[in-house]
């Protein structure tokens, strides 16, 4: 079976420039305008885009300065013409086209805040949605064919985002200095700045990563920004369950020895008009129960994960100059020995359960043909419980781990935000996109944490190290940031577009005010905009963690180190407690890039640019030990530097083929003790000394590539190729201090990957669903995860926990 997914990828890839052949033209014209305001204002430089029944583009144009456009030879047929330009709507007009005749159209463009939805037309295009840098963006299309793994799996297709422990790093970056946002309104959680909300699926309907987003609406990240569009509901009513089929764990080295249920994931979606044309609502659920194994461990032990997720979204066009969006989410989630690993059996694991309520509303009002506003209101809860196995003290050695997991934590938080923008447009020397407004969030973080005795072991079993920890501690902390933020958005040309701004932001946990200035610019080298170079520069200030003003709240831990007896104490055993440096500043970075997109012809484009980001004010945490006192320093001197340089490629024949191509080469370096990597969803006490090194997510090179081909509009083939450089890591002592440069000397084995998917569509009672198999690690690659670093381990240097191949029923309707 796997030769021939093979042999299908092969023939996706050689199939790819067939598609790419010219089509004979025919003589027809398509002839029209842009505009805005009910065609009373000519709008220069919009991207005109033509396809046809099939989805295939025909042709890409600007308009000229009075919005005139104009497509000749064009074969008989119906098309969809779509324009696009920053800070409006992106607009879609019918077009038919018959021999020897001129199709006259005429595109008027509503402005950007009564938008409801959110359309990639292409890499080539000058600006999306509402900045003009680059964005990686995976459509619906994608998530439902690709990411059948929900909203992780969706961002996995990205060559911008590499999973690293903790979470994702978005272009070298630490899991937490990252932001989600749903529309304007952020997702994580105060104390952690991680998210803890799972969307269902079919919420989705596109994920996008913006990197270094110029315009300063956005802030409270320093390595990029992860946008989510929801799903509006259509016009007709459509009601849809998926993922009915249970996937099911095989013994490992068989395809058919069913050893239990590995995944369960059924979704509901259903929407419609609750008034025709004013009233809307998309209701979608989706319950998930996933089982993981441990390849190095018995197939036996398993990760048990249940959650439940309802995403509800009412759309309500009030007036033609007036519109609403409510939602409201319940995110409860379970995982069973959560932190089950390599060397840590299910007795020493910690479960954690969450629950996560979410609502909010945004208003958009047009005031006048050149004002219009958007106000937002969210209001987003979450509980945390990390809950060992026992109360037995925790064992570390370098082998396993005995006991049970140290440290029960209970934490609450809540964030209460309204955003509001005001945004109007004037031409005055060419055409001016003015926005200003202001973010209010206040943060709540409720909290507790009990910890028990940790005992580090040699391998013959004798006594290292142990850390007695005082009283369970309690954490309480409430915040207020406040954002105001002023930016244009200015064509002075039909191919020059520049965006400006500042933001100045009050860190309500340092009560400190910072101010973000940010340009960014894009140039269009041909008037059909085939050709586009983009680049700027900008502040990016991170929001601090809750953490950082608990700091000193949590419990504080007596440090004993042992001779090799394991009896008798090299020196008196030293009491570290919590403490933070004076003048903590907030964690900021400073971003440059430039960037080329080239559309060579109606089937392939390439793209190429670079990157650099240095980061400063980062927070770190140090052992600082003087006799039999200590302190656990929580300091702002953390630094960083990533930079990088992607080219990439794209093939697309409409829905029948798709080829994706990036290759990036990057460094990330930085002090690796960030308060984050210890203090995290779940904490880890063994804090080493800090070093200046490269970066978990530290990858210099990688390669990613997705593919699609339908032969026939019944047969869908798909592949996934992911190769990088291996992840850096340390070596340590029987005391679990690091030896050596962190991260210097050693990394993980090369990463190969591929998932190699085909689909074919069936007629069942009236119904269409998509059935296939789809092989995860189809090549069964050596992709671990673990290795043994402790040097007193005649195992170190050994690596474990590799995914092994794995092949899956797929059953999905499409929407």
């Amino acid at each position: 079976m796997l030769r021939t997914f093979g042999l299908l990828l092969t023939a996706l890839l050689a199939t790819a420039p067939a598609f790419g052949q010219a089509r004979p033209a025919a003589p027809g014209v398509i002839d029209g305008f842009v505009t805005t305001q009910q065609k009373t204002i000519p709008l220069g430089g919009a991207q005109v885009v033509v396809r046809n029944a099939l989805n295939d583009v025909i042709a890409t144009v600007l308009s000229e300065g009075d919005g005139h456009f104009r497509i000749v030879a064009v074969p008989d047929g119906r098309y969809r013409v779509t324009a696009t330009l920053a800070g409006f709507e992106t607009t879609v007009v019918a077009a038919t086209v018959t021999a020897g005749t001129t199709a006259d159209v005429s595109v008027d463009m509503p402005i950007a805040a009564i938008s409801q939805t959110v359309e990639v037309v292409g890499s080539a295009q000058v600006a999306t949605g509402t900045t003009i840098s680059r964005s990686d963006t995976v459509g619906g299309r994608d998530i439902e064919q690709y990411a059948s793994g929900g909203f992780q799996a969706t961002l996995r297709l990205l060559a911008s985002i590499i999973e690293v422990p903790g979470g994702v790093s978005i272009k070298g970056g630490r899991p937490s200095q990252a932001g989600l946002q749903i529309g304007s309104g952020t997702l994580v959680d105060p104390s952690t700045g991680l998210s803890l909300m799972s969307l269902p699926d079919d919420a989705i309907d596109s994920v996008a990563v913006l990197p270094n987003p110029y315009a300063v609406e956005y802030g409270r990240f320093s390595s990029g920004l992860v946008v989510i569009q929801t799903r509006r509901a259509g016009d007709q009513w459509k009601t849809r369950l998926n993922n009915l089929d249970p996937t099911f764990r095989t013994a490992r080295g068989t395809m058919f020895n069913i050893k239990g249920v590995g995944a369960f994931a059924p979704r509901l979606e259903t929407g419609g008009p609750i008034v025709k044309e004013r009233l809307f609502v998309e209701q979608t659920a989706q319950f998930r129960y996933g089982t993981t194994d441990v390849p190095s461990r018995s197939e036996d032990e398993l990760k048990t994960t249940k959650w439940f997720s309802s995403f509800t979204r009412v759309d309500a066009n009030i007036s033609p100059r007036h519109s609403m969006v409510g939602t409201a989410g319940l995110f409860p989630s379970a995982e069973a020995q959560a932190t089950l690993g390599t060397f840590t059996p299910p007795e020493a694991t910690a479960d954690i359960h969450a629950r996560v309520t979410h609502g909010g509303v945004t208003e958009r009002a047009l005031w006048s043909d050149a004002v219009f506003s958007e106000t937002t209101v969210q209001v987003h809860e979450a509980r945390t419980d990390v809950l060992p196995q026992g109360v037995l003290p925790m064992e570390l050695l370098p082998e396993t781990t005995l006991g049970n997991f140290y440290n029960t934590q209970h934490r609450s938080t809540a964030t209460y935000q309204i955003v509001e923008a005001v945004s109007g447009t004037r031409d005055a020397g060419g055409l001016h996109l003015f926005k200003a407004g202001f973010d209010l969030l206040y943060s709540q973080y409720e909290g507790t944490s009990a910890s028990r005795p940790i005992l580090i072991d040699r391998s013959d079993g004798t006594l290292a190290r142990r850390l007695d920890f005082s009283g369970p501690s309690a954490q309480s902390v409430n915040s207020t940031d406040l954002a105001l933020f002023v930016q244009d958005r200015y064509q002075p040309t039909t191919r020059w577009y520049l965006e400006f701004g500042g933001r100045v932001d009050r860190d309500g946990v340092l009560d400190r005010f910072n101010v973000t200035p940010r340009i960014g610019t894009a140039v269009l080298l041909d008037d059909a905009g085939r050709s586009t170079i983009r680049g700027g520069y900008g502040l990016f200030y991170e929001r601090t963690p809750s953490t950082v003003a608990a700091f000193r709240q949590f419990e504080s831990a007596l440090d004993a180190r042992y001779a090799a007896d394991g009896t008798t104490l090299l020196a008196p055993a030293t009491r570290f407690v919590h403490a933070t440096a004076g003048g903590l500043e907030t964690p900021r970075s400073r971003t440059w890039d430039v960037g080329i997109e080239h559309r060579l012809d109606d089937r392939w484009s390439i793209h190429g640019g670079v990157i650099d980001r240095s980061g400063d004010h980062e927070l770190i945490v140090d052992p600082v030990r003087s006799g039999t006192n200590g302190t656990l320093l929580l300091s702002s001197a953390g630094r960083s530097k990533y930079r990088e340089a992607e080219v990439g490629i794209r093939f697309t024949h409409g829905p029948a083929a798709e080829v994706n191509a990036s290759y990036v080469h990057s460094t990330a370096r930085g002090d690796l003790n960030s308060l984050t990597y210890y203090y995290d969803a779940v904490m880890w006490p063994i804090v080493g000394q800090n070093a200046y090194a490269p970066l978990y997510g530290d990858v210099p090179h990688r390669l990613l590539a997705r593919g699609r081909l339908m032969p026939t509009s019944r047969w869908l083939l798909l592949g996934i190729l992911d190769w990088r450089s291996g992840m850096p890591w340390s070596a340590m002592n029987e005391y679990l201090d690091f030896v050596g440069p962190r991260n210097e000397t050693f990394r993980f084995p090369t990463y190969v990957r591929t998932e190699i998917g085909i689909e074919h569509r069936f007629k069942i009672f009236g119904l269409q669903p998509w059935i296939g198999v789809r092989a995860y690690n189809a090549f069964d690659a050596f992709l671990p995860t673990d290795v043994q670093a402790n040097l007193n381990s005649p195992l170190f240097g050994t690596f474990y926990n590799s995914e092994y191949r794995q092949l899956r029923l797929q059953f999905r309707f499409e929407r």
